[in-house]
């Protein structure tokens, strides 16, 4: 199966996405929904501490973000576009998008916000960004929430593209050897996610710190505008097997 446009922009239109929460997250409560291996940390370092308020915050963030998760796989799972090839995730993009506008209804009357009404934001964030998740799995893409894992695929990929390139093979049946081993290319999308993510997280992070809550009208209109690729995808013909499922 070849590589569309749509399977290339629709995991950074995510990852913009994802780095925006994070960025007005962790700028407003000190915590990440998204990034959950930072998230991790923070929380153990709040543990160690005993910050109860950052400690009770990254609780909520773990717990909502593995809840979101287990929802969008069964959202994922299904589908009104199963006569399609592509991945069911229409489903659980329609429900980040109603968790992302609660979110800004909930944050943006409440600001500044503390007590239960930060620990609500964090939840419904970190929901969100569980959905997302699953939904990018599904892609069968790169993750738009494990930047440290798009890191180590870049620069390990990078020297594996360099190795191949100084030492080809000869090749012997190219058709059948290209189906089970692909030729090595340059891992750019990895190097391109890290980019979109630290981008993404500068620009909502400045929009935040200017206009406040408005600034996750960003990472809304990204999704958005993924749910618009998704249903434009043109209907594809089945192979009359479990050609939906790999």
């Amino acid at each position: 199966m070849h590589m569309s446009w749509r399977s290339e922009i629709s995991p950074l239109l995510l990852t913009l996405a994802a780095a925006g929460v994070d960025a007005m997250v962790i700028l407003g409560f000190n915590v990440l929904t998204a990034a959950q291996t930072g998230n991790t940390v923070l929380l153990a370092v709040a543990v160690a501490r005993g910050d109860a308020e950052t400690g009770s915050s990254a609780a909520v963030s773990v717990a909502a973000f593995v809840a979101g998760a287990v929802a969008g796989e069964v959202l994922c799972g299904w589908s009104p576009l199963s006569h399609r090839r592509e991945p069911g995730i229409l489903p659980a993009l329609l429900i980040e998008i109603l968790l992302l506008i609660s979110l800004l209804m909930l944050w943006l009357p409440a600001e500044p916000t503390a007590g239960r009404s930060a620990v609500a934001v964090v939840a419904f964030a970190a929901l969100a960004m569980g959905v997302q998740s699953a939904a990018v799995l599904r892609l069968q893409g790169p993750s738009t929430t494990y930047i440290t894992g798009m890191l180590a695929t870049f620069s390990t990929g990078y020297v594996r593209w360099i190795r191949a390139a100084r030492h080809r093979r000869p090749r012997i049946r190219p058709a059948e050897s290209d189906a089970k081993h692909p030729p090595d290319r340059l891992p750019w999308r990895n190097g391109l996610i890290w980019l979109v993510y630290l981008s993404g997280a500068i620009v909502c992070g400045i929009l935040f710190l200017r206009s406040g809550v408005l600034a996750l009208l960003v990472p809304i209109a990204a999704i958005c505008a993924v749910i618009a690729i998704q249903v434009s995808a043109p209907a594809e013909k089945t192979d009359g097997g479990p050609g939906s499922h790999r």
